[in-house]
């Protein structure tokens, strides 16, 4: 279908109407799109829409629905806003095309057939939602705007937004919650979803984030530039937290898997002008956050708490130089939800470890041994595999270094379930 000349077409009707073309050319148009009516462009292939010269689509409240690509080459934003309408992009490997920066009303991404859905040329804003569903958004260079200040206003099962360069998932803010920034990769190096929460105070803000899954060396940082106690910074991945406009300080949570990342027990600012990484005050640590997301084998996050401080937008996870760790937590509940079911001691610098646990007579219920990296792992249960009742237990970790000296530390562990 391809609709030229100036001229303003009216796709309305009482009840659920469905237009649909192969393709859908926008020469100085304006096509009305009224609510609860659907305009599918379906093609094998091409499915696209593009508009051109003055063409726009003002869609109150229906349903632009794509299985080819989104092409802006007009004059202007593409659509009318502010409206209620939407543009699902139902297709498999799909495009948003520029040259011309596109303001959408609401974008929702399925998967039929491929997951990908990819910005071209041209950046993107969003006046109301954005719908990941189990799809990733690849930005590239570009960067894709959410305007809407509702902290809910991007969701998503497994879905996520990668970037590359200068690229960005952008938000703006309005009040003190957890804003979620879904961002991951599977282009730069192996698939990692590591996303951030970013917990404003209640006036504007707006904020840029892109995860850089690379080496932060590769890109400018060097990792081994650091500032005392931070010994290098992490060689995996970092991420870029911009702030472009705003001034109060904030809670930064940066979620990482704790079983693949390698052992980390800070944040890192890269500081100018020195021009190195240095420790980040107030960070706490959660090893063990919950069910595992996506992309991930242990839910873990680092926050930094009354976090100020945008000199450069650069973060990474960062080992410190205390050259021996044993952590060790406190509660587990082995109840097989997925989340917090083994009782983990962590550590570092120490080349066997052995545990043992105790009930609360002395008696000697379970006992074992890790060689090289930890964390070593208690599930609950007695050696011969019962579970044990819920109670308080005491544990003792014997950690050996190379030279066969050893160090000892005991205390009590809660069994929840």
């Amino acid at each position: 279908m391809k609709m030229r000349g100036a001229s303003i077409i009216y796709l309305a009707c009482f009840g659920v109407q469905l237009l649909s073309a192969q393709e859908m050319y926008i020469l100085n148009d304006v096509v009305f799109i009224s609510a609860q009516d659907t305009v599918a462009v379906v093609g094998a292939p091409p499915g696209d829409l593009q508009v051109d010269g003055t063409g726009i689509i003002e869609n109150d409240g229906g349903v632009v629905w794509l299985t080819g690509n989104w092409i802006n080459s007009s004059q202007g934003d593409g659509f009318v806003t502010p409206r209620n309408g939407w543009l699902w992009m139902v297709g498999g490997y799909q495009q948003f095309i520029g040259p011309t920066p596109t303001f959408y009303n609401s974008i929702a991404l399925f998967n039929n057939g491929g997951d990908l859905k990819e910005m071209i040329g041209a950046d993107g804003r969003i006046q109301n939602f954005l719908v990941l569903n189990d799809c990733e958004l690849r930005t590239n260079a570009q960067t894709m705007m959410v305007e809407n200040t509702d902290p809910a206003a991007i969701t998503r099962t497994d879905g996520f937004v990668s970037s590359t360069g200068a690229g960005r998932l952008g938000r703006r803010t309005d009040r003190s919650a957890s804003y979620l920034f879904p961002v991951g990769d599977r282009q730069l190096g192996p698939f990692r979803y590591r996303p951030v929460e970013i917990t404003p105070s209640a006036a504007p803000h707006t904020f840029l984030v892109r995860f850089a899954n690379v080496d932060p060396t590769i890109e400018g940082y060097d990792r081994t530039a650091v500032l005392n106690p931070i010994q290098e910074a992490n060689e995996l991945f970092y991420h870029i937290v911009e702030r472009s406009s705003g001034t109060d300080p904030l809670n930064l949570r940066i979620w990482y898997d704790e079983s693949s990342d390698t052992y980390k027990d800070t944040l890192a600012h890269w500081e100018v002008p020195a021009n190195r990484w240095e420790a980040m005050p107030n960070v706490t640590i959660n090893r063990n956050a919950g069910v595992a997301q996506t992309g991930m084998t242990q839910s873990a996050y680092m926050e930094a708490s009354n976090w100020n401080n945008f000199s450069s937008p650069n973060f990474a996870l960062a080992r410190t130089r205390a050259p021996y760790v044993i952590y060790v937590p406190t509660v587990f509940s082995p109840n097989g939800d997925g989340s917090n079911d083994e009782f983990m001691i962590y550590y570092r610098g120490f080349v066997r470890v052995e545990l043992r646990i105790y009930d609360r007579w002395g008696l000697l219920i379970w006992r074992g041994e890790q060689i090289g990296e930890g964390p070593i792992r208690w599930n609950g249960r007695t050696q011969k595999g019962e579970d044990v009742p819920e109670d308080a237990y005491v544990f003792v970790v014997k950690a050996y270094l190379a030279d066969g000296r050893s160090t000892e530390r005991a205390g009590t562990v809660t069994v929840v379930r």
